[in-house]
């Protein structure tokens, strides 16, 4: 009996190392979980903002389309900013090039968006649209960057206390009794200045708190190839044939015109060859004949 438990507790941390191994190993097979959104993780940073350091974020996402997905992907991320109450969006910046000639179609799409909207507006925007499966919307870059905005609110906040501590000296010294007409022209003069110069540090104070609150999403849209397989770059070029002549006749016209003023040049050279080397044939032709008997 003894022997028995004496072997059992032998086998016990083995039995413990093939369970874990097994554990692992389904693990493996069932693939890593997914990674939070990097949206989410800034989001979570910037709630522990409050007490930390004061960071900028800002996000950049790439999106490979269909050439013919990139205006719809760009509408619904556009208006979606523009018209979903329920997100704190600030539309900066959205354009949209057509595809021409050998170029894709690409848009851009830049918000400006409360920590709490992030999540869901980079959800939606990388997202299929009805009718679309999930292989048509490939999320092909994201990054995020932070910018340490404390040491800048740190001074503002500084020399915005300054200011006023010197406006609030001035307005002192300007209810004195005994100042003269002169002393109260160049007391309300420095005052204008530093109520001037307070309203400006308090707006970029006010401009660092809004870049703080808020974080900044860029998404591109770009075009991918719609054909696939060994003869999808022969179709590519097939299909756009026609620009792509159109280009080469265009570039072959434009050094047929840049060659026209050279022509002269050239003209003037080959006639000065020309009768230079029939010069050295007269030069070499009397020699010649007093060699002959």
């Amino acid at each position: 009996m003894m022997g028995r438990q004496r072997l059992a507790c032998a086998l016990l941390p083995a039995l413990v190392l093939l369970a874990g191994c097994s554990g692992s190993e389904r693990n493996r097979a069932e693939g890593p979980p997914p990674a939070a959104p990097f949206a989410e993780v800034a989001r979570q940073d910037a709630r522990a903002q409050e007490n930390g350091p004061k960071l900028a974020y800002r996000h950049d996402l790439t999106v490979a389309l269909a050439p013919d997905r990139v205006a719809p992907h760009f509408a619904a991320a556009r208006d979606r900013c523009l018209t979903d109450a329920a997100l704190t969006c600030t539309l900066l910046q959205s354009s949209i090039r057509g595809g021409s000639g050998t170029s894709q179609p690409q848009a851009t799409v830049q918000v400006r968006l409360a920590h709490t909207s992030v999540a869901a507006f980079v959800a939606a925007a990388t997202a299929p649209l009805p009718g679309e499966t999930a292989d048509e919307v490939v999320l092909q870059d994201q990054a995020t960057r932070a910018e340490d905005l404390t040491r800048a609110l740190a001074d503002t906040v500084r020399r915005l206390a300054q200011l006023n501590d010197y406006r609030t000296r001035l307005t002192a010294l300007s209810e004195k009794s005994d100042n003269r007409a002169e002393d109260l022209i160049r007391i309300a003069s420095e005052l204008a200045q530093v109520q001037s110069q307070i309203e400006e540090v308090d707006g970029e104070r006010r401009g660092l708190d809004e870049r703080v609150d808020n974080e900044i999403v860029t998404v591109n849209y770009r075009a991918t190839r719609a054909q696939a397989g060994a003869f999808a770059p022969v179709q590519e070029v097939w299909a756009r044939s026609g620009p792509i002549f159109g280009q080469s006749a265009a570039s072959a016209l434009r050094f047929a015109v840049a060659s026209l003023p050279w022509l002269p040049v050239a003209l003037i050279g080959l006639l000065l060859l020309r009768w230079v080397w029939r010069l050295r044939r007269r030069r070499r032709r009397p020699s010649r004949l007093r060699i002959e008997p």
